[in-house]
């Protein structure tokens, strides 16, 4: 637990040790390489190659959210389509949303990963390299898989909210989840079958 606490701290210090100095060039060079790891570890995870992109587009913050688009002057509202409570960011899509929330208890709950369920909003790629580091090292490319399978399907039902007016409950959209799960597997992704082997009833 010491370790962890270290790694993170480590970690929030590089992110702001450049602000701290006040150097700007400092800054973005650090920022580059913490971007260059999560962006390796994206590519290396075992999903289909447009969810990998959609996550190297969230990693760069090119999705274009409620919150985007209102940022260029492009709508009047950036309110979550899902909850109408907060700011639609890809955090807030992924993992802040109460919605989303309840989708990635019902989730992990599923594989018997409960102590991963997400308690607050933070960035979804600190939650998620924070994440797996909290696993036996023979789970975490499962849970690699899982994440991206999680969060693409969280896209996908906050786009088919905003264009289709088409809305599932959470244990639907879970539900639906844990099946599409089974296809991964079939279609070859395989390091999420010691996750299925988990599977609670």
């Amino acid at each position: 637990m010491c370790g962890k606490k270290k790694q993170s701290s480590l970690r929030n210090i590089l992110r702001n040790l450049p602000e701290l100095l006040g150097c700007v060039r400092l800054q973005r060079n650090v920022l580059w390489l913490l971007q260059a790891a999560e962006a390796a570890l994206i590519w290396k995870t075992p999903a289909p190659p447009w969810v990998k992109f959609f996550f190297w587009l969230a990693l760069h913050g090119k999705c274009w959210t409620a919150d985007r688009r209102w940022r260029h002057g492009l709508q009047d509202d950036n309110s979550c389509i899902t909850c109408d409570q907060y700011a639609e960011t890809l955090d807030h899509i992924i993992l802040g949303c109460v919605f989303s929330r309840e989708v990635w208890a019902a989730c992990l709950r599923t594989f018997r990963l409960l102590e991963l369920i997400p308690t607050h909003e933070e960035r979804i790629m600190d939650w998620w390299t924070t994440s797996r580091k909290r696993l036996p090292k023979v789970l975490r490319r499962d849970f690699d898989s899982l994440f991206f399978l999680v969060g693409w399907n969280l896209w996908k039902e906050r786009n088919g909210r905003t264009f289709d007016r088409a809305a599932r409950q959470p244990q639907q959209l879970a539900q639906a989840i844990v099946e599409e799960a089974s296809l991964w597997i079939a279609a070859g992704y395989r390091s999420l079958g010691a996750l299925d082997a988990r599977r609670a009833g």
